[in-house]
């Protein structure tokens, strides 16, 4: 506590700072994160009204879920490396406009195939968003900071559940046969305007880096264009130093596998829970299927918002190692427990939170690590092949369901399993980190055995 009449740390020139590009980054960020997730993960509701219309199996709807991956994988580089050159304001609005219009077209899908077609092609569309929102943070955010702020932006994906799911829930009874459309098509075009209107906002009030910042003062932007150039010159010392260097680094290749392993844990809670809450509450109506899919990511929200202002070392991968271990754990209650829907239901709360903590926990590593043309390349890499767990593991789970005549409870095994490996992954670069201590300070991950070091 500050003695009377001395500043508060909270009153420094810097804190006072870090509160105004807070208050001017964040909030729009935040937006375009729970509308492309959003329209990313509305299809889990309108799977109900797939499997009526065309037949869709649970493979079909998992090969379907996952596909948008395959696209969001194959554009992720170019995207990033385009964003580059053009800036963000021009192309995280082009690509939130873009995937809009995509999006709100699902609505009017003929058949299967069609789904598939536009679920490829809101993944090329999508591309380079979350990457690119990632560099645009180091732009303006010291390492200090970073692991905070990443977090705070990352509240997006549960809160995307929170607001999407009773939303989707709702639009699903109100507007069943309304102008003569079905309730699941009315979730795709609902769901793909916003992006569209927000892409434009995102244009006109974006600043595109700190030096054409005029809402700040002029000591402001010296003091943080000099210490974000200062710390950018310490990380290219060890980074990749060129787009090409990051697909041979070995650091990036490995961070790469912890986020896949660790994406595959996390995203079939996103499209199997409703079904799997309907599944289990066989009673329970659209409505009250949206509301209960809400209440684990609402809760991961805030655990996520927390955790980020706790940790106190962004390079420590001790916080992920945590966070995985208390998912595996909590999947394997819910696995055995489907019988018993209140217990069954506090375990998967449980191992969403963690699922999903975790992932900003991750982000705090290779930010720290990558710098210059390494780090646009390097985060869309990592970012790519990691999300291409939103094809693997849908469909895995998909498969196991249609193989085991609908067993939710085997399924998870996908889950579990990934992040286990995942833990596996970290615990090797530790190692590795600990037999080379002269160099143990430049790696992203660190040694986990002690508590983190305060700041």
């Amino acid at each position: 506590m500050a003695r009377a009449g001395e500043k508060s740390p909270d009153d420094s020139p810097r804190a006072a700072t870090m509160r105004k590009v807070t208050r001017r980054v964040v909030p729009v960020l935040m937006l375009g994160y729970i509308v492309s997730y959003i329209d990313r993960i509305n299809i889990s509701f309108a799977k109900f009204g797939l499997e009526q219309s065309f037949g869709m199996t649970a493979a079909q709807y998992g090969f379907a879920a996952g596909i948008f991956f395959v696209g969001y994988v194959l554009a992720e580089v170019p995207s990033n490396m385009i964003m580059v050159k053009v800036g963000a304001r021009i192309w995280l609005s082009r690509i939130m406009v873009t995937w809009g219009i995509i999006a709100a077209a699902m609505a009017f899908v003929p058949n299967v195939e069609m789904v598939y077609v536009l679920r490829f092609v809101l993944g090329v569309a999508e591309a380079g968003f979350f990457p690119g929102i990632l560099l645009y943070l180091t732009r303006w955010f010291p390492n200090a900071e970073r692991t905070k702020v990443i977090a705070t932006v990352m509240v997006a994906i549960p809160l995307a559940g929170v607001i999407g799911s009773p939303f989707n829930g709702w639009i699903l009874s109100a507007f069943h046969d309304f102008l003569g459309l079905d309730g699941w098509r009315w979730v795709f075009l609902i769901g793909g305007l916003p992006a569209v209107l927000l892409g434009i906002v995102f244009f006109l009030t974006v600043t595109e880096r700190p030096a054409d910042a005029r809402w700040l003062t002029a000591g402001q932007r010296d003091w943080l264009v000099s210490t974000l150039a200062a710390e950018e010159s310490e990380r290219t010392t060890t980074a990749p130093p060129s787009h090409r260097a990051v697909f041979r680094n070995k650091k990036v290749i490995a961070l790469t596998a912890v986020y896949f392993l660790l994406q595959c844990g996390a995203y079939p809670l996103t499209y199997w829970m409703p079904s799997v809450i309907k599944d289990v509450g066989r009673t329970l109506t659209s409505v009250q299927v949206g509301w209960l899919s809400a209440v684990p990511f609402l809760l991961a929200a805030i655990c996520m918002y927390l955790s980020g202002r706790l940790v106190r070392d962004e390079r420590s991968s001790k916080p992920v190692m945590i966070a995985l271990g208390i998912s595996v754990v909590t999947f394997i209650v819910t696995a055995v427990s489907l019988g018993t829907p209140a217990l069954a239901f506090c375990a998967i709360t449980i191992a969403t939170m963690a699922a999903q903590t975790a992932k900003p926990l991750f982000w705090s590593l290779p930010t720290a690590f990558l710098a210059g043309a390494g780090a646009a390349s390097g985060i869309a890499l990592i970012n790519s092949l990691g999300n291409a767990a939103g094809f693997v593991s849908p469909f895995a789970v998909g498969w196991i369901q249609d193989a085991t005549g609908g067993n939710a409870g085997l399924s998870m095994t996908v889950m579990i399993l990934a992040n286990v490996l995942a833990m596996v992954v970290i615990a090797a670069l530790w190692r590795s980190a600990r037999r080379a201590p002269g160099k143990a300070a430049n790696l992203p991950v660190p040694d986990v055995s002690g508590p983190s070091p305060s700041r």
